[in-house]
């Protein structure tokens, strides 16, 4: 069969994804902290956004059910194609942003003070030994080789070769670097540098670094006998070179690791007040923006078509970003609120009462798409009764009771998570033991589902767990 090349006309249907509504969908998987800073930066890019501050507003919003609701069905009853004039006027109020809230989001910012990095604290007792120029140049350029673990992950014949440098040179670099504090720096990996800090600590304990370079995988199995065995000393010597190891540091740069902290500052506060639950927007300190006063006098003083083309695209851009955020907070209120409705005996009662939900069932709820609920969820917190909690934490999937109800697996973690916690150390409880429990309280689950949690939970086995408590 012969191939020929004919043109065809046909009709289709393609969403196009313009920059304006990339922006808006860009917004709503970023935490409140993160949208501070892309204002920020619109500020800064944009001549036509300004911000406008009036200390008067209130700090925060609070919005009920009710509120909630009736702005939903005013929603709805207005034409989808309405003008961005009718929705958000130009002219008309905005909000504002609080002094005081600025000024305490500013100093959390600041708040952590600098200190010395590794280089440099490394470089200072470099200084202190008699080196030529060239070793403390090598020197140097070893230390700017140790990831952030405090490893250099090649041995020194790898970088004699990759530098062109003498063996002995490295060698002896190396072997400087290892003792300065903290000690075990340079190291290839764990048991390298678990050998290098047992040799500089415990010079004289031969068994020590035999246990660490021969057996260290045998210790993490905690099996006893076979090292026993191997090394012909008593089970109570091996605990107690166990216990020497545990003095070690694993990650000899963790000490100079210690990044600024991050705060989670809740982007939403739920409250019960007389048996009626309200949803507080916690972000006062944003922000608040409008276009300049004079924008249309930039319009008009545009004398050529590549300035008006610019000045047409800035307002384009302001107006967008207020809707965008406008558009991000309602959705966050009813994806909350609604969250609310399905999980209202958990703000109530407690974990023990939370239920399974899907993104499906919010989206259905709210009729809107799956990813919109995906995405407003992400990187948010709600301050709750029950202490801070991501909004994906309510998401979860289920396991059918005897009753025939639908049981949320963050429950069932908590009911696995309690049991351990009581059970006898003598005789910790099995995953089939867990079962048994879970039955007795009306909750089917495989014991390889028990498994799964366990290991989500970062609970070892019985067996493990027997050992480690003796």
């Amino acid at each position: 069969m012969g191939l020929s090349q004919i043109l065809v006309q046909k009709q289709t249907q393609k969403l196009v994804m313009t920059q304006d509504l990339r922006q808006s969908i860009e917004l709503l998987p970023l935490s409140t902290l993160e949208l501070a800073e892309r204002i920020q930066n619109e500020l800064l890019d944009n001549p036509l956004l300004e911000e406008v501050v009036n200390p008067e507003k209130s700090k925060l919003e609070i919005i009920s059910f009710q509120e909630v609701r009736k702005k939903e069905i005013q929603d709805s009853l207005k034409n989808s194609d309405i003008s961005w004039q009718d929705t958000y006027s130009i002219d008309g109020p905005y909000y504002y942003r609080d002094n005081e809230a600025s000024n305490r989001y500013q100093k959390l910012i600041e708040s952590n003070s600098k200190s010395t990095t590794l280089s440099e604290h490394l470089l200072e007792q470099l200084r202190l030994f008699s080196l030529s120029k060239s070793e403390f140049e090598l020197g140097e350029l070893l230390i700017s080789m140790l990831d952030e673990k405090g490893f250099i992950p090649h041995s020194s014949q790898e970088l004699s070769r990759e530098l062109n440098l003498p063996l002995k040179s490295i060698e002896k670099l190396r072997s400087i670097i290892h003792q300065l504090d903290p000690i075990g720096l340079g190291a290839k990996d764990i048991q390298d540098t678990l050998l290098i800090q047992a040799q500089l600590l415990y010079p004289n304990d031969e068994n020590l670094c035999i246990l660490i370079r021969d057996y260290l995988k045998d210790i993490e199995k905690l099996d006893y006998k076979k090292i026993s065995k191997a090394m012909k000393i008593s089970l109570d010597e091996i605990d107690y070179l166990r216990k020497k190891i545990s003095t070690l540091q694993p990650f000899p740069a963790s000490p100079f690791n210690s990044h600024k902290t991050d705060y989670i500052i809740p982007d939403l506060v739920v409250h019960e007040t007389e048996g009626e639950f309200n949803v507080i927007l916690n972000d006062e300190w944003l922000p608040k923006l409008s276009l300049t006063k004079d924008y249309k006098q930039f319009l008009l003083k545009s004398k050529t078509t590549s300035e008006k083309e610019y000045f047409d695209s800035k307002i384009n851009s302001a107006k967008w970003l207020i809707r965008s955020i406008h558009q991000r907070r309602q959705t966050l209120l009813r994806v909350m609120n609604c969250i609310i409705e399905f999980q209202i005996d958990f703000f109530r009662k407690g974990i023990h009462y939370i239920k399974p939900l899907t993104l499906k069932d919010v989206a259905d709820k709210l009729s809107i798409h799956e990813s919109t609920v995906s995405r407003i969820t992400t990187n948010k917190y709600v301050q709750t009764s029950w202490g801070i909690l991501e909004l994906k934490w309510f998401f979860s999937t289920g396991v059918r009771s005897q009753a025939g109800e639908v049981e949320s697996s963050k429950k069932i973690h908590e009911i696995i998570k309690n049991l351990i916690k009581s059970e006898d150390p003598e005789n910790p409880l099995s995953d089939q033991d867990i079962v048994e429990h879970m039955k007795a309280q009306g909750i089917e689950i495989a014991r390889r589902t028990v498994a799964k949690y366990r290991k989500i939970l970062k609970i070892l086995p019985a067996n493990y767990r027997k050992r480690l408590k003796k």
